[in-house]
């Protein structure tokens, strides 16, 4: 299932399961994402789904609506696009067209051109999975996901059920280096025992503690 995952000066600060045909962003309550700053619109922009793809189109924002750095009036969406609305970044994360074969329009190169030399792509780094240490007989989770969620709501991939416990405590996140935690509550988290505030690279062996959880964190 498609996610947005929108940041404020490169921390996550909301995570959307794309989960309906037509999403609408703005500041105004009503939207399905409100993002609460001066220099997003009341109505900004939406994303539509439209015979299977993705496409956000602006409403005549004041600020105007941005994709991987361009301004757009509308444009279709693909893996891993960065969406800029203001000061906020919302990446679209949509895992199912990795396997989908890239489109490339004729007219970029002509039939007498040489094809042009690129580098290798790098493939992506080995699948890293947690294994729990306490309590004990909980099945290791195989970090699959563009970003996997730690917390009380109903989808979290490991799910915390404390009285007090966030709807989101933690996201690690899957880079094309590795893997990272990401602590979005406070005090919620320790990496190696110590609590963490802020992004962390995860290394082969790291312990993570959220709440009930101990895992260890095993890159292959």
């Amino acid at each position: 299932m498609p996610r947005l995952i929108v940041k404020f000066q490169g921390t996550v600060v909301q995570v959307h399961e794309v989960t309906k045909s037509s999403i609408r962003i703005g500041r105004r309550p009503g939207n399905d994402i409100r993002i609460d700053n001066l220099a997003v619109s009341g109505n900004h922009a939406k994303i539509e789904k439209v015979d299977g793809s993705y496409i956000i189109v602006d409403l005549k924002s004041t600020n105007g609506t941005y994709v991987n750095n361009k301004k757009i009036l509308q444009a279709k969406l693909n893996h891993m696009d960065e969406i800029t609305i203001g000061r906020h970044t919302i990446v679209f994360e949509d895992e199912t067209q990795v396997t989908r074969p890239q489109e490339t329009p004729s007219e970029i190169r002509g039939p007498q051109e040489e094809p042009e030399k690129r580098a290798p792509a790098q493939g992506p780094p080995p699948q890293g999975r947690l294994k729990f240490l306490e309590p004990e007989g909980n099945p290791e989770i195989l970090l699959k996901k563009g970003l996997t969620v730690i917390g009380k709501k109903e989808d979290a991939d490991i799910k915390l059920k404390g009285l007090f416990d966030p709807k989101v405590a933690a996201l690690i996140a899957r880079g094309p280096s590795g893997y990272s935690i990401i602590p979005q509550e406070k005090g919620k988290v320790k990496l190696n025992g110590s609590a963490i505030s802020e992004r962390a690279e995860l290394k082969d062996g790291d312990v993570i503690e959220v709440g009930p959880y101990k895992m260890v964190y095993a890159a292959r």
